[in-house]
Order: C-alpha cells, then structure tokens, then sequence
C-alpha cells in the first residue's frame, strides 16, 4: 500500500523556486502552482487542498491580502498556511502571523526542513 500523498497549494511567481520544489517533494506531494495570487483565487476552487505555501512577495498583490481571502473561504479556513520568504526574520515571521498565517518556511530551506515542516504542519491540522 502506497502513503497517502497530500495535496499542496502553492503559490509563487519564482519559477525556480517552483521547479526546485516540485523536484524536492514530487514523490510525496501532488503540488498545484500559481504564479499570481488573482489567478490563484479564481482558480483554485477545484482541488482539495491540505496546505497552502504563499510566497511572502507576490507581484500582483499584497501577500497578507491573498492569505486573507484564503482563510475566509470556508473550506480552506482551518487549512495550514505557510509563508515562504527570503527574508527570514522575526519581523517578517510576525507580519504574517497578524494576517493567519500558520507557519514560516525561508526559501534556503533544505529538501527535508521543507518535508519535515509540510509533514509537521498538515499531521497538525489532521
């Protein structure tokens, strides 16, 4: 019997950081990306999601909004959100925690931080 994969969300405008998480946790996780949170929002209603990673600087709007408007949506209000940035301060760790966010990933994360944090987070909200 195969483990259960676990369905992700993600969205980032990085298209390297979204290839390099797509080749880190492929094998374990079915990973749907968005670029923009607009498209993300109008989009994202068909999957099943049991995390959401939000990349601290999007292009088309402010991150904390997008990560609003998500934990507004009744089917998503309970479900993990983490904040991946390159800045990885604890200003910047509080700035998201006030708008709901759940966790905090730096994108210099290694393969198995980013596993063991994803894994941790979504057995969490289990």
């Amino acid at each position: 019997m195969q483990p259960q994969r676990f369905n992700i969300l993600c969205v980032d405008d990085d298209l390297g950081f979204r290839r390099y998480l797509s080749k880190s946790l492929n094998e374990q996780y079915n990973i749907r990306f968005y670029a923009l949170g607009f498209e993300c929002l109008t989009q994202c209603q068909d999957w099943n999601f049991d995390l959401v990673m939000v990349d601290a600087t999007l292009p088309d709007m402010v991150s904390e909004q997008l990560v609003e408007k998500l934990k507004a949506k009744p089917d998503l209000a309970t479900t993990p959100v983490v904040i991946v940035s390159y800045k990885n301060s604890d200003k910047e760790r509080a700035r998201f925690a006030q708008c709901g966010s759940d966790h905090f990933l730096s994108k210099v994360a290694s393969p198995q931080e980013i596993k063991a944090l994803l894994s941790d987070a979504i057995s969490k909200a289990a």
